[in-house]
């Protein structure tokens, strides 16, 4: 694999430490599309360009865009910050909602809903029933969002106009997941950083991986060999004792840290759930090979190495991301946005790799993130308004704000960071979200993990795959029957 930075890369090493999260006045245009071979030391960029939106020139004459939001007023704000603040992502969406709003006549109204995911569904099915135009947009719980589009609740997104899917900045593998008999009801995207900030990676410790004189993992990623062995291969033999006492505990230092259930890795090997029909529809595929092969790995991995830290309670991703924080593991499981939550304060020196691939003749990296997904109420009566400002937020999202969270997530250290910079593109262009995970409703076999590998003590767990399939076959059929039968609109 060739090495080539987009100008989109360019532009961003050459911000400077002055150019913060705390002093951004204007978010950067940056071409994400631009391949160029090297990266100059000092030399000047040429002015970037971007493609045109092709979105026509609009007057709204004031109209609302409500977003019913599931969340409290933190998720709220992200989509519609109330003010300036000096924190740089915050003030990028505010920007551009300020843009969007005078340019073309309308006025932001999102609401949040609270954090009752079910309620949420709920009330958003009772709404369509009763024929409210109450919204344009619903930004929804990603299991209740997808309950509410077999239900009936939403629009097929392919109908609604000026979305160009085609488009760079929309996510293409999420695109063409979520699309089933030509319809697609509820997606993701750069209208909020939601995806990128959710995408699940590794992170590994830079002062840890020289000091066990361990090769550049970037070097793999950029060879197309970053696979599950490879990252098995780095830490199966690290385990050190530190403080003494004879005990495993969360005191001594692991090659590994993380929760045994994350599915994760079942999305970036690409191991599939469901696979494509010729019809365009979905089928059950997951009792193959490949499955027992990699929840072999992982249960031998996990459970027999000695090098994997489990943070096996319901504490979750607390544990493993404090762990990695402190410097006890040398790579952690983790999502983007564990690095502001949990890394920005911490004393260790951090790189951010995609979860791995299979092997490498697996075609491409697939960057696994499932956050809160956009859907249009078919009760909607300004269908233009929607597609109109949903494609105009996706746009500038794309442009003035995942590259602004690109910097916060590295610590506002771009120009020390060029390597982590090229796999935050790497991943960012790999984000995909996954229909057997949205639509599983927990019947079907999304959380496959959760039935073999996935105990609550740190001895358990299982390798049995013929089992689980065999307990959960019928059920999950009939989930996947009756999500088929809502995309076939019947």
């Amino acid at each position: 694999m060739k090495r080539r930075l987009s100008a989109f890369v360019l532009a961003l090493l050459l911000l400077t430490v002055s150019c913060s999260e705390t002093q951004p006045e204007t978010p950067p245009a940056q071409d994400p599309g631009l391949p160029v071979e090297d990266i100059p030391g000092s030399e000047p960029v040429e002015e970037e360009t971007r493609p045109p939106h092709n979105l026509p020139e609009m007057d709204f004459d004031g109209a609302e865009f409500r977003i019913s939001c599931y969340g409290d007023g933190a998720v709220a704000r992200t989509l519609q910050p109330e003010e300036l603040t000096g924190e740089a992502v915050n003030d990028a969406i505010f920007n551009r909602n300020t843009m969007l709003t005078e340019q073309y006549n309308f006025a932001f109204n999102t609401i949040p809903y609270g954090t009752d995911y079910g309620k949420h569904t709920h009330d958003i099915s009772t709404m369509v029933r009763a024929g409210d135009d109450a919204y344009e947009m619903i930004y929804g719980h990603v299991v209740g969002t997808c309950n509410n589009a077999i239900n009936g609740d939403y629009m097929n997104l392919y109908e609604l106009p000026y979305l160009d899917f085609s488009a760079v900045w929309w996510p293409a593998q999420s695109v063409d997941e979520m699309t089933v008999f030509g319809r697609m009801f509820t997606i993701t995207g750069s209208a909020t950083y939601s995806q990128l900030a959710a995408a699940k990676v590794v992170f590994f410790n830079k002062d840890l991986t020289a000091q066990f004189g361990l090769e550049s993992p970037y070097d793999l990623v950029r060879s197309g060999d970053w696979t599950i062995d490879a990252l098995i291969g780095y830490t199966k033999d690290i385990y050190q004792d530190t403080n003494g006492n004879g005990v495993r505990d969360p005191d001594d230092l692991y090659g590994y840290g993380t929760g045994p259930m994350q599915n994760g890795f079942f999305v970036s090997t690409n191991t599939p759930i469901l696979s494509r029909t010729e019809d365009g529809g979905k089928e059950i595929s997951v009792m193959t090979d490949r499955t027992v092969a990699l929840v072999e790995k992982l249960y031998s991995w996990y459970y027999e190495s000695g090098s994997v830290y489990l943070k096996t309670d319901t504490g979750g991703e607390a544990g493993y991301a404090t762990e990695f924080a402190s410097g006890h593991t040398v790579f952690s499981f983790g999502h983007i946005s564990h690095a502001p939550a949990y890394y920005r304060e911490s004393e260790i020196s951090y790189g951010i790799l995609p979860q791995p691939k299979y092997d490498s003749a697996q075609d491409r990296y697939i960057a696994f993130a499932c956050p809160s997904l956009f859907s249009v109420p078919i009760t909607c009566q300004n269908t233009d308004l929607a597609g109109f400002v949903f494609e105009a937020m996706t746009y500038y999202g794309y442009f003035d704000i995942i590259p602004v969270y690109y910097e916060t997530t590295l610590k506002g250290k771009i120009a020390d960071a060029p390597d982590d910079v090229e796999v935050l593109e790497i991943v960012n262009d790999a984000l995909t979200v996954s229909f057997a995970y949205c639509y599983d409703n927990w019947e079907g076999f999304a959380h496959f993990l959760s039935g073999t590998v996935m105990n609550f003590t740190e001895t358990g767990g299982s390798s049995d795959v013929a089992s689980v399939f065999a307990r959960r076959n019928k059920i999950a059929q009939k989930r996947l029957d009756k999500c088929l039968k809502a995309f076939r609109g019947e």
